[in-house]
């Protein structure tokens, strides 16, 4: 083990210590807890934004889907999460600001039970949809701890996801929404700038950029004479190419429409663990020049770990690093994707940049983390338990509520990330095909169609919801034509959602024209 990499984690966890004390100070009433009172600043918000999206995902899931699929998969880094907490920002959080001001709004929830008239149906619905999916995104955010402590520093993947289990659980329970807010501010800033130090060191070991384009190409050679694997292993011909044929899963350009188009940029746009977010900051001036920040910061940071994946597939053609490989069902072995930052990284940086590589992806994932279980434990006991089943519940009784649920949803993710998959970017995706079907129509379609009414509300989330679970279920990840079309298992459930959402609404009626007004439903940002 390397005890001055465990030292810099150490220091890291301290901070996070410091932090989290003076949040949980800071944290009085529900309020402070689910929503830090609205109170956040400019840049405290727009760093929760980002941290919130960048996760482990980003520093270990897109590297490894770059690691498989090149150039291919570039478009989620300009149009995924970059897009999603930006337009949220703008379609969303604009309005939901001065609706939060108006009735007192502390979650998502609380939106849809007032725009919808519906106090108690549509928030379990909603609520209990918002905790399993924020439990979905949870697994892969302790894989990607795993992956990276026993990559450089030999700790057992499962030891290592558990100490991060421990240490998020612990400020979250205490401090709630400061804690978060204030932690992912000090997370973002250390990931941003380990990233950026890191890519253009990784690129110049590779022999440049124009030598590292011109080997990309080659891989599919590379691999077959150096690696003794077929040309094709892995998408390797595909790998220079803006995207594949139409029937080719993963790097198709009919698969990079619907994965990359609609479910990662839609699906995070209306993400409860992102939406809540904007109930967050204390002034609407922040919804002017926050989303074009968000945009120039966020971009840059995908778009180095996409580089560095490329640059590990290269080298690892090359023979130059060995990437770990993991047996699936049926003996097959294939490279550990989520392996080649992690790899390449320890080959590559010089040791002083390498030690700050597990800090840097512990702020990465804890970012996320630890705004998923406050709005998964916020999901349950404000949202189902106070405001649907038993509102004289005190204060201090959800306080206890919350951490319960806290420790239930943290430890069963851990739990399941025990038995990591290939590719850790599978599980946010899948996370994210059921918050698009579930909240898209909902939010939007409330927001800016006044005939969205409770009805067609409630049933798109069930529908979208039960099609999309039974899609994955029978076809996995990829629906497959074969030498016509290859799409992603999102597809049946968002023509379910979307189908529900404007049948239902056009044969119900609308909620009141009293409440589409207050709740400045239409076409429109602002109303005059």
């Amino acid at each position: 083990m390397d005890i001055l990499a465990i030292g810099a984690t150490v220091v890291y966890f301290i901070a996070i210590g410091i932090i989290s004390y003076f949040g949980a100070k800071r944290t009085k009433t529900l309020a402070d807890f689910v929503a830090a009172s609205g109170r956040l600043g400019f840049w405290t918000y727009v760093l929760l934004m980002i941290g919130s999206v960048t996760s482990g995902m980003t520093i270990i899931g897109v590297a490894g889907a770059s690691f498989q699929g090149g150039w291919a998969n570039l478009w989620e880094r300009v149009i995924g999460p970059p897009f999603a907490i930006s337009f949220c920002t703008i379609l969303i959080g604009y309005k939901l600001w001065n609706l939060r001001k108006k009735f007192q709004m502390l979650t998502i929830q609380d939106y849809l039970a007032i725009r919808y008239e519906d106090p108690k149906i549509i928030r379990i619905i909603a609520g209990i949809i918002s905790a399993a999916t924020c439990f979905a995104y949870l697994i892969a955010q302790y894989t990607a701890i795993g992956i990276v402590s026993e990559a450089i520093l030999g700790i057992p993947y499962s030891l290592a996801s558990f100490i991060a289990l421990i240490v998020v659980i612990g400020y979250v329970m205490t401090g709630g929404m400061f804690s978060t807010a204030w932690t992912s501010l000090l997370q973002s800033i250390l990931m941003i700038l380990v990233i950026f130090i890191s890519a253009p060191i990784i690129i110049s070991w590779m022999g440049g950029w124009i030598v590292l384009n011109e080997l990309v190409s080659q891989v599919p050679i590379l691999q077959q004479t150096i690696r003794g694997v077929p040309s094709t292993y892995l998408f390797a011909q595909f790998l220079d190419k803006p995207f594949g044929p139409a029937d080719v899963p993963l790097v198709g350009w009919a698969y990079n429409l619907t994965l990359f188009g609609i479910t990662v940029p839609l699906g995070l746009m209306v993400a409860p663990h992102i939406v809540n977010n904007v109930l967050c900051f204390k002034d609407s001036k922040y919804t002017k020049w926050s989303p074009l920040l968000m945009y120039v910061l966020c971009v840059p940071i995908i778009l180095s770990t996409s580089i560095i994946g490329i640059a590990a597939r290269v080298a690892w053609a090359q023979g130059k690093l060995n990437i770990s490989s993991l047996v699936l069902e049926g003996g097959v072995t294939v490279a550990w994707n989520d392996m080649a930052f992690p790899t390449i990284a320890k080959v590559a940086l010089p040791y002083g940049i390498l030690m700050l590589l597990l800090p840097c992806v512990l702020a990465a994932v804890m970012s996320t983390t630890d705004r998923l279980l406050v709005t998964g434990a916020s999901n349950i006991s404000y949202d189902v338990i106070k405001n649907a089943i038993r509102p004289t519940i005190s204060d201090k009784g959800i306080k206890w509520i919350n951490r319960m649920v806290i420790l239930i949803i943290g430890i069963f993710s851990w739990w399941l990330s025990l038995t990591p998959q290939p590719m850790l970017a599978w599980f946010i995706w899948a996370a994210l095909a059921l918050m698009l079907n579930c909240f898209f129509w909902p939010i939007i379609g409330g927001l800016y169609w006044k005939r969205m009414n409770k009805h067609a509300a409630r049933w798109c989330m069930i529908i979208g919801f039960i099609t999309t679970s039974l899609s994955f279920t029978i076809w996995g990840k990829n629906i497959i034509i074969p030498g016509v079309l290859a799409v992603y298992a999102v597809v049946p459930g968002f023509i379910a959602s979307t189908l529900t959402a404007i049948i239902l609404s056009f044969i119900t009626k609308p909620q009141s024209e009293k409440v589409l007004k207050e709740t400045y439903t239409g076409p429109f940002l602002r109303r005059k």
